[in-house]
Formats: structure tokens, sequence, C-alpha cells
């Protein structure tokens, strides 16, 4: 696996709150970023092998508009599949890891980031989001994968945006 060094932008692209939107009948609906931000968990669909896919929920942070980032292992078998291969599918989901009520999956590039500045801000970032979940994740981690390190590496997704539907020549 090669490192990769991902640094944050010095104009501001990472996690400041995003505005929200009006829509044309007065509400207000949210952003791209809202919907990452406020989601409990994100499914995150992996390709494990030819025709296999693996789907897993993950604790993220949005990054500006269009990213999100997750912590793995570095000596995990998901680690070194997006290694190999970045492709993915994203979902928002609720606290128990399964898909949010009117959700639906976006596809994504993941980027594995070894080194960098990024990497502070998403620990202080998780922790923030996540406090209580933490202790209970780390201790499940050394259980089912005793002395290997604890989300050590982050995971930066790419979030494409929906392509719109083709309109059809008369």
């Amino acid at each position: 696996m090669t490192d990769t060094l991902v640094d944050l932008t010095p104009d501001g692209q990472v996690a400041r709150p995003a505005a929200r939107l009006q829509s044309g009948w007065g509400g207000v609906r949210p952003t791209a970023t809202n919907v990452w931000r406020d989601a409990k968990t994100v499914l995150v669909t992996r390709v494990t092998g030819p025709r296999q896919l693996t789907t897993v929920p993950r604790l993220v942070i949005p990054i500006g508009d269009t990213q999100l980032v997750f912590r793995v292992s570095s000596q995990s078998q998901e680690a070194e599949e997006l290694a190999r291969d970045g492709r993915v599918l994203v979902q928002p989901g609720d606290r128990r890891g399964t898909p949010a009520l009117g959700s639906h999956q976006l596809q994504g590039q993941a980027q594995l980031v070894t080194a960098g500045t990024l990497l502070p801000h998403v620990e202080s970032a998780i922790a923030a989001k996540y406090r209580w979940r933490i202790p209970m994740a780390r201790f499940a981690h050394r259980l089912g994968h005793g002395d290997a390190p604890y989300a050590d590496i982050v995971v930066l997704v790419t979030v494409a945006e929906p392509s719109p539907i083709p309109m059809l020549s008369q």
C-alpha cells in the first residue's frame, strides 16, 4: 500500500456549516452536506471480489459539500480492497446501520489517507459527533482483531453528483 498525503485546503473546504437551500414552496430542504452530517451512520458498499459487494455501516463526517471521511485499520481487509479498487456506493443510514428512510445510494471514489493534517481533524470531528460510540467500537475492534491498530488511516470518499436524466430528442 502506498502512502497518500492529503492536507486540508487553506480556502476553508473542511467541515464548515453548510447553508440550507430554500425550496420553491417556502420550505427548507437540506443540502448534500447536511444529509451526510445528520446521518447517524453511512452505509459503504465496496467491491470485494468478482461480482461481489460488501456493505458495512461506518461512522463518518462530511468534508465540504462532496466528500465524506471514515476511519479503518491499516491491517484490515477493507483497507486492502479499497487500495485496490476505490469504487464505493454510499448511503445515509440510521443509528442501527440500516438505510435512512427515503435515502438512496450514490457513487463515490475512495482514497486512503495515511498522513497529513486531515487525520487529526477527522479524529477530533468523529470523537465530537460519536462521543459514546467510540469506546464501544474500540472494544469490539480489540475483541475481533486483537492487536491490529484501530482506525489508524482515513478513507476520503468523493461523492459523485447524481447525473440528470438525459432529455430524449424528438
